[in-house]
């Protein structure tokens, strides 16, 4: 004892959080842990100890049994079962003993229903009715003498008999050695002495004691060595185990660990320096051995490059087989599904639906159709069970189709799908869908078996079965089974109309029941009499489910020749077998312990965490230990083998799961939970998890409990694990982020959810990493169902919002991205509610200031905020929408794309219903007819279509001739009351019976007044503006529309907007809180923008008014819109410039004139016009120093102007030069300058005049950095990824350290000048028109006319392991070149807040001497 309590004490915590680092789960089985007199009762404890062996080398990952060898041979128990044959030579050879035959004819019974004959031990309490009950005193105690006294004297007749036996040649000497050996032998060998490798997966600990004297052998012997039922000393006992340790130390040399140690008054005594030294030094081996062959085992080779999927398919398998090893009848079902899938191999076709009530038989008949079919289809056909619900991946529906995807992609050769499509649902079906028809195109046969599409979770309404294709392709098939009611049926009969796809599952037949009857007790090695037979028979009949009769097999298999059918009472119905077994275990196991059926969680519980809960629940253990008190009364936990027990008799109603341990069979669960789940018991459980999960009793601290037997409250350590979020770099607990969200939320513990959990950032990021964003807010909306807390939803606005980018970047993103976006949309809101989203934010500025990493930090708000105008973004397309149609009644909206494909959605639940794929070119136009419940589309492919939207099929396809056009006109209209479809051609317009599509005619050159022809109108703002019909007043303007709308539709205080330009629709909420409105700064898709280098003011021309400068101004707080100055100009505003200190505004006119405003002087205007007659001015850049100005005509030259101050009014000197601007010419003149191949779209000159950014449109080359002094590019960045796109603007930091560029792909990107490396990439959902250096960052303007000011953080020298493109799937090449010279300086080290557009005065010692000037055609 002093050894095992030692290893609870100080191994047993080291080793589980070791394992916890790795990933792996630490389960220990102490098999003498709590053992108690109840658990022998009926002489199963050998066969249970066997068992778990067997269950550890099966499942354990590292070592598999630790022995701890002493001084103690172990008890030698009566076996609990004897072939007959045996048993009856053994009887033989006691024929002078009638007193020992007499005993072994009262406690051996034989049974004749096993298979063969067996004599079996009967329960202790059969002849000791209170041997098993303290309450009745002294009676309890002389029967547990009488026991003790019975059990040595058959153990003398077996010692006898065998002997006898071996003498007598009739068996052998192993044969008599089964009588004589201990558990604790046969323990290991079952551990580890029948393995023939040295190098095996035991521990072996041998502790040897030196021989006592004679004194202290009498008094401590029952201690430490084997002794008689008269207390002397069992000296055939001692031979056994020298013989034992012979066998152990020849066997296993390298594994074993010998110790010997000199008691103290014959006891270990710790506070004796050797005794501690020795258990320390156990400690100590115990922990590098047991380290040592976990840490060899998780060093192994590399797995598959699926392992989750392999897991899941050897899952399924396995299920598959078991669910069909005693399959009987069904053989008409069974033909009728093989002849249909016969009958449809070669043309379009409907899934197979498979019906009936629960426990019909369902799942077994499709799995023996997959076995049937594996033999007769052609070796490289694949087929495909998935029984759903009885795996986390086979539980929702994109997990479903993801595994799926997967296997059939790689055993036909086909693409896998991209993470993207992965992480996308409606990508995810739609490659679902695709994917059948490559399968059927290639000619390859497929069977795909879905059982029990009512087990899938609502995740993505994958419930409702929209994902599940509707025509199946030749070679194809699909098999689904449903109960006989519900949801999942109704809906698989609006998609499939024809009854002969249903297949309903009938009752068994009496006859039928007996030939399962016999096939299971054959399979099981039973058999039954005549009379039980016809009891489970009768019982049987009056339900004919197939799940009855095999839960009254399950009882049946337990029943012995001798046990009498009229003692048996079987209910006829299947709740009624359920409850009578309940209580038969309530006898055996105890009401509290069954309760623990009802601890499943979202995911169920492995038996790990089971037996950890079990030991925190103080009415169980209150119940377990309610006899006899704790066998350490510092540590409490449940008895291994007393879950052993109760597992060993629920046998088959327990499912494994590969990945979460165990669940129970559904109609079981419904039983348990009507019969012991009571709303107190609810709460109770949901509060054990919470504290489990949370791992508020882990680590040493001890929990009290009140036990039966003590009378005072007891504080003991459980040990349960602790459940940090993480266990190592990159390894999270899963099961922590999995379970306690949910089990705080029922626990009621709201206070520690919202700030332990929801108001948490660590949280937040790490499940978002490692669950993904969908989960993250399915607790969320979980908790704002049930709490009253705008903050949550608030919350799970913001990451609905955030969603479709982390979605995108598949799994990639790290805690900059996610607190950015947090930070950003959160900002404007934390002043309105800081309990929650104020200390998110807190937390997120934290975070940027300790940050080792470059990171930009958000200085205000510019994403949109939830609770604003933008509600949902809906995905799925790969290109811009072209059309959209909206049912207000049936709550539908469809949209087409380029790509062809058309999608319908469910607007109340925002779900796709239907992803219509047919149009081989763009979809131009679609109209829904039929109040809704059909579609008219057409396509560039010329055709017109007709779809179903209740089922998702295609009805018809007409071959008609369309107007090809980029953005076509209007290309059907519907008039149901005249049955007609009217569809514009090259010609005129066609007119097609809406009905009919066996002929239709031509309306040339005609269109009848009463028909409207509408035609589409472009709208290339990215804004949207609400008008009152009424007053005729802008009641709102919406910015953030990301592209140009192209259509709007209205539905139920809702506007639905797309764009060709962009593949998502968005939907916005006109009764949103205008306080969660993102602020704008300007109006939209405004490209003449300048800002003050202080950032608090930007000087704009709108596109819709170019003869206008207006000035927008803020004080650092929320900005504020207001008109500052207004500049009327003469001729419209091609290009702006601003001199910073001059405070000088430069406006280049279309006249090629150049104005130049005094912001001091509003009213005073300096005229600059062309030196000749030249076209509009394209753009104009000012020196650094302000003492030159360029203008940059369209292809002619450069004039440089030099603008001096005045005394009170500035003058303008010059022009000085006027330099081509061809970038060819330049290059003639600087051969190093390379040409961009495309349009430069921005210059960018550093604050000291020595570097030049020059960026373009082109992929191939988006921006170079060059030298001016010599002049020579310096680096080239190379990319050919979505995320460099060209660069539109840019500018240096205030010390020419880092330069900031804007592209058109909607990001802000950080470059290193010095290195030309990378430093950052920002998204920030719009293209980017201005950016300024302020401070220690930037200020900006999007085009959605949002400010943005952020600071850069980059610390001194960079992590070896930082890579900047982390959270996105694209990569850059930067290509350097050598200088000729060296350069002045790179930057200037130390300028933080320092700016060098000061004064020049202040800056004339640096002043230099050349102005230099890059001017290009744009």
């Amino acid at each position: 004892a002093s050894e095992r309590n030692a290893f609870w004490d100080k191994t047993y915590s080291e080793l589980q959080d070791y394992c916890q680092s790795l990933g792996l789960v630490l389960e220990v089985v102490d098999f003498r842990w709590g053992l108690s007199s109840s658990i022998t009762l009926d002489h199963m404890t050998t066969e249970l100890c066997l068992r778990e062996i067997q269950l550890c080398h099966k499942v354990s990952a590292g070592p598999s049994f630790i022995a701890l060898v002493g001084n103690q041979y172990g008890q030698r128990s009566i076996p609990h079962s004897i072939p007959e044959n045996e048993f009856e030579l053994l009887l033989s050879k006691l024929s002078e003993d009638q007193e020992g035959l007499t005993l072994f004819k009262r406690w051996f019974i034989k049974d004749n229903n096993s298979v063969p004959p067996q004599y079996v031990l009967q329960p202790i309490t059969k002849h000791f009715p209170c041997y098993d009950d303290p309450e009745s005193g002294p009676q309890h105690e002389a029967e547990v003498v009488a026991w003790n006294l019975m059990e040595a004297r058959l153990l003398h007749l077996f010692h006898t008999a065998a002997l006898e036996a071996e003498r007598a040649g009739d068996i052998s000497a192993e044969q008599k050695r089964k009588f004589f050996k201990s558990l604790t032998e046969r323990e290991m060998e079952q551990g580890f002495l029948s393995s023939q490798q040295d190098n095996c997966s035991a521990v072996i600990f041998v502790r040897e004691l030196p021989q006592l004297k004679k004194s202290e052998q009498q008094k401590h012997s029952s201690k430490f060595f084997d002794v008689t039922a008269d207390g002397l000393l069992d000296t055939e006992a001692q031979e056994l185990l020298n013989l034992l340790k012979h066998r152990i130390y020849n066997a296993h040399p390298s594994n074993l660990d010998l110790h010997s140690i000199e008691l103290s008054k014959g006891a270990m005594d710790k506070s004796r320096k050797e005794h501690k030294d020795y258990l320390d030094n156990f400690c100590e081996l115990i922990v590098s051995q047991v380290k040592g062959k976990i840490g060899r085992q998780a060093a192994s080779p590399t797995g598959p490059a699926w392992p989750w999927l392999q897991q899941e398919l050897s899952h399924q398998a396995k299920l598959s087989e078991e669910k069909c090893a005693v399959f009987t009848g069904r053989d008409s079902l069974l033909g009728k599904l093989c002849l249909m899938m016969w009958e449809s191999t070669n043309i379009l076709h409907a899934p197979l639906v498979v019906y009936g009530p629960p426990g019909m038989g369902k799942s077994a008949l499709l799995c023996k159709l997959a076995q049937e079919m594996r033999s007769v289809l052609e070796p490289q056909a694949v087929v495909a069970p998935r029984l759903l619900g009885t795996s986390p991946l086979s539980s929702d529906v994109d997990s479903l189709l993801k595994g799926v995807c997967i296997q059939v992609c790689g055993a036909f050769g086909l693409t896998a799908p991209c993470p993207q499509t992965a992480n996308s649902h409606a990508k995810l079906v739609r490659f679902f869908h695709a994917m059948l028809q490559r399968v059927s195109q290639q000619g390859e046969t497929l069977l795909l078996i879905l059982d029990a599409l009512d087990n899938l979770t609502q995740a993505n309404n994958g419930h409702k079965l929209h994902w599940l294709p509707k025509e199946i392709p030749p070679n194809v098939h699909l098999v689904v089974s449903t109960l006989h009611k519900g949801t999942a049926l109704e809906s698989l009969r609006a998609h499939v109309n024809d009854d002969k796809y249903f297949f309903e599952v009938d009752p068994l037949t009496f006859d039928q029941g007996r030939d399962i009857v016999d096939a299971y007790m054959n399979a099981a090695g039973r058999r039954l009499t005549s009379e039980q037979v016809d009891v489970i028979l009768h019982s049987f009949h009056q339900s004919g489910s197939p799940l009855h009769l095999k839960l009254l097999l399950d009882m049946a298999k337990q029943w012995s020749s001798y046990t009498a059918a009229s003692d048996v009472r079987l209910g006829s119905s299947i709740r009624e077998v359920i409850l009578q077994f309940l209580q038969a275990l309530e006898i055996k196991h105890g009401r509290q312990l069954l309760k623990t059926l009802l601890y499943v969680c979202r995911c169920g519980l492995s038996e790990a965490e089971l037996r950890d809960v079990l030991s925190l629940d103080g009415d169980v253990l209150a119940e377990v230990y309610q006899k006899c008190l704790p066998p350490n009364p510092t540590i409490v936990r449940l008895p291994p083998l007393l879950w052993a027990r109760l597992r060993h008799d629920l046998g088959e109603h327990l499912l494994e799961r590969w990945e979460q341990g165990i669940i129970v069979l559904r109609q079981f669960t419904e039983v348990v939970k009507e019969r012991y789940l009571s709303v107190e018991r609810r709460v109770q459980m949901h509060t054990v998890l919470s504290e489990y999960f949370s791992g508020q009793w882990s680590q040493g601290r001890l929990k009290p409990i009140l036990l039966p037997s003590l009378e005072t409250q007891l504080n003991a350590d459980r040990k349960v694990p602790s459940q940090p979020m993480w266990f190592a770099e990159g390894t999270a607990n899963l099961r922590k982020l999995q379970e306690l969200p949910y089990h705080l939320v029922h626990a009621g513990k709201w206070e520690e959810l919202r700030h332990s959990l929801l108001g948490n950032l660590d949280w937040l990021y790490c499940k978002t990493l490692s669950c993904g964003v969908a989960s993250v807010i399915q607790d969320l909306s979980l908790c704002a169902s049930v709490m009253e807390c705008p903050e949550i939803q608030l919350i799970r606005d913001c990451f609905l919002l955030l969603k479709p980018t982390l979605d995108f970047i598949d799994g990639l993103m790290d805690s900059s991205l996610l607190f950015t976006e947090i930070c950003v949309r959160l900002q404007t809101l934390t002043h309105a509610y800081p309990s929650l989203i104020g200390r998110l934010c807190s937390q997120c500025q934290d975070w940027f200031a300790s940050c080792a990493d470059p990171v930009l930090v958000p200085r205000c708000s510019f994403m949109q905020a939830p609770g604003g105008p933008l509600k949902c973004t809906l995905s799925g397309f790969t290109k811009g929408v072209t059309t959209v149609g909206l049912s207000s009644k049936r709550d539908l909206l469809i949209a087409g794309s380029e790509d062809g494909v058309l999608i319908a959605w469910d607007l109340k639940h925002l779900e796709v219903l239907h992803t219509l794929v047919g149009h081989t070119g763009a979809v131009q136009s679609v109209k829904l007819t039929n109040r809704g419940d059909h579609c008219l589309s057409t396509g560039l492919d010329g055709c017109l279509r007709k779809w179903s939207l209740l089922s998702g099929k295609q009805l018809f396809c007409i071959q008609v001739t369309v107007l090809a056009e980029a953005r076509p006109a209007e290309q059907i209209h519907v008039l149901e009351s005249r049955a007609v479809v009217l569809s514009n051609t090259q010609g005129g317009v066609c007119s097609l019976p809406l009905y009919c599509v066996s002929s239709y005619s031509y309306l040339l050159n005609k269109i009848d007044d009463c028909i409207p022809v509408l035609s589409d109108i472009q709208c290339f703002a990215c804004q949207l503006k609400v008008w009152g019909l009424i007053t005729g007043q802008m009641l709102d303007s919406i910015s953030g529309m990301g592209s140009p709308v192209s259509f709007l539709s209205v539905y139920d205080g809702t506007i639905i907007s797309a764009s060709t330009s962009s593949p998502c629709l968005k939907l916005w909420q006109l009764d949103y809180d205008p306080k969660h409105k993102s602020q704008t700064c300007i109006p939209a898709n405004c490209s003449r923008v300048v800002i003050s280098k202080d950032g608090n003011t930007v000087h704009l021309v709108r596109e819709e008014d170019r003869t206008k400068v207006l000035t927008w101004s803020s004080n650092e707080g929320e900005p504020q819109i207001y008109k500052l100055y207004e500049f009327w100009l003469s001729s419209e505003v091609c290009c702006l410039e601003l001199a910073q200190h001059k405070q000088l505004l430069f406006c280049g006119l279309r006249t090629g004139t150049v104005l130049i405003y005094p912001l001091a002087f509003p009213e005073e205007t300096l005229c600059l016009p062309p030196p000749e007659s030249l076209p509009a001015v394209r753009g104009m850049a000012i020196s650094p120093l302000e003492d030159r100005n360029c203008c940059g005509p369209r292809g002619r030259g450069a004039p440089v102007r030099d603008p001096r101050p005045g005394t009170a009014f500035p003058c303008v000197e010059g022009p000085f030069h006027s330099l081509l601007t061809h970038p060819a010419a330049l290059a003639g003149v600087r051969p190093e300058l390379d040409h961009h191949g495309a349009a430069i779209t921005c210059i960018a000159l550093s604050n000291w005049d020595t570097h030049a950014l020059i960026g373009s449109q082109d992929y191939a080359l988006a921006a170079c950095i060059t030298y001016l002094t010599p002049w020579c590019s310096l680096f080239f960045f190379t990319t050919q990824d979505f995320y460099f796109e060209g660069v539109l603007c840019a500018a240096f930091s205030v010390n020419d350290k880092y330069v900031f560029t804007g592209s058109r792909d909607k990001t802000i990107k950080v470059w290193d000048v010095a290195t030309g490396c990378l430093l950052y990439i920002q998204y920030v959902y719009a293209t980017i028109m201005k950016i300024t250096p302020y401070k220690d960052g930037f200020v900006a303007i999007s085009q959605h006319g949002s400010y943005i000011k952020e600071g850069f953080r980059c610390p001194d020298s960079l992590s070896p392991s930082y890579n900047p493109l982390r959270n996105f799937r694209a990569h850059y090449r930067v290509t350097s070149r050598e200088k000729v010279l060296e350069r002045p300086h790179s930057y200037l080290k130390g300028v933080h807040d320092y700016n060098p557009l000061e004064s020049p005065s202040e800056r004339s010692a640096v002043r230099l001497s050349t102005c230099f000037l890059l001017s290009c055609t744009f």
